[in-house]
């Protein structure tokens, strides 16, 4: 692992394959680290002739943490309701800022884009506003933002936004939290592998020995408003992908994408929920390398 430290903020990335082949960015998800893109899906665009960064956000991993602590979803509610945002809570669009500069590090003038769920908005920003930097988009599982569509479902919303018990005191009923969340949210027609997302969620805190923030990033979406601009502005070739059964993004929200983003591929996933399975990296990968 390597890192940079710019304006303050420190991010830990990764790097595959050879760096003079084209780049590929992989941008995580809500309240999860660069290792949700696991080396196995990264090892296969590798073999596909890639060159693969995979990054922490602020608040997981290795990068940079803020000392924000919630006691209760509550307070995530008063502080969204307020309509405005104060230190140290950021947007979205301070994360595409994050990706952008990592490129600027490693020099990178123009790659492939992969983002997954809040990944894929942000994403999105990036591939409105440096259009000359994307050579190409590719959305899993993710959202515009758009208000009017059918949202996250009560019961999983409520999971994700309730605070976890504490890693170190309490670990089993940590795991079984995650565990229960995941289940929820996960593709019903491929079986979870429970003791590999055990050993992905130990991984995790064994990397920085704390757990990633995730009230911080429902914070960073809350403070992002939606704005049909940005759908309107993507040019790039543009690859979405979703499941017909997502409890966080219902699939309308892959349907207004594509309906929003021109030059945009759709690919609906039967009974794929919130998750990127093991066994659909080859379709992803394949579907990404012909867009």
């Amino acid at each position: 692992m390597k890192y940079i430290q710019l304006n303050g903020i420190t991010t830990c990335y990764q790097e595959f394959g050879d760096n003079t082949h084209p780049a590929i960015l992989l941008i995580a998800g809500l309240g999860t680290s660069m290792t949700r893109w696991t080396t196995t899906f990264c090892e296969q665009l590798v073999a596909q002739g890639y060159y693969v960064i995979r990054y922490d956000h602020r608040d997981t991993g290795c990068s940079t943490f803020t000392d924000k602590k919630f006691s209760s979803a509550q307070e995530i509610f008063e502080l969204l309701g307020k309509g405005r945002m104060e230190e140290p809570f950021y947007s979205l669009h301070d994360l595409a800022n994050d990706a952008i500069q990592l490129l600027d590090h490693l020099q990178i003038k123009q790659a492939h884009i992969m983002g997954r769920s809040m990944g894929g908005i942000i994403a999105q920003l990036i591939a409105n506003k440096y259009k000359e930097r994307v050579l190409s988009l590719t959305i899993i599982m993710s959202t515009s933002l758009n208000p009017t569509l059918p949202q996250t479902a009560p019961e999983v919303m409520g999971q994700m936004i309730t605070p976890l018990p504490d890693y170190v005191t309490e670990k089993e009923k940590h795991l079984q939290a995650r565990l229960a969340f995941t289940k929820r949210i996960s593709s019903t027609d491929l079986p979870l592998d429970e003791q590999e997302e055990i050993r992905l969620i130990e991984e995790d805190y064994l990397r920085n020995n704390r757990s990633n923030n995730t009230l911080m990033h429902v914070c960073a979406v809350g403070f992002t408003p939606y704005d049909r601009e940005i759908t309107k502005g993507i040019l790039c070739p543009t690859l979405i992908i979703h499941g017909t059964i997502d409890p966080i993004f219902p699939k309308e929200h892959a349907l207004d994408l594509h309906q929003s983003i021109a030059n945009s591929k759709l690919l609906l996933v039967e009974n794929m929920g919130h998750d990127l399975h093991k066994h659909r990296y080859a379709e992803v990968i394949e579907q990404f390398i012909t867009l």
